[in-house]
């Protein structure tokens, strides 16, 4: 349902009791309700196995990532052909 909102300086008109009517509708507020009410009783992220997972294999992903950057710098390696720029 589209809304067209006038702003204006002015006079304020209230709505009549027609317009009050057309604008309510109980099927939207229970839905509105419901979707609040579940989204508020969510799985955490520890009880819910796949988000779990996925975090926990994008952590570890990172870390070895970062470690394997660490053993490069400390032991002093040459960066692979392709990364040497050519002066």
């Amino acid at each position: 349902m589209k809304r067209h909102y006038r702003i204006a300086p002015g006079p304020i008109q209230m709505p009549s009791d027609a317009e009050i009517a057309r604008y309510r509708d109980p099927r939207r507020l229970f839905y509105n309700y419901h979707r609040a009410l579940h989204a508020m009783h969510r799985k955490p992220l520890y009880k819910d196995r796949k988000a779990f997972l996925a975090l926990l294999l994008i952590v570890l992903l990172a870390w070895l990532l970062s470690d394997a950057a660490d053993r490069r710098k400390e032991a002093g390696d040459a960066p692979p052909p392709s990364e040497q720029h050519v002066p």
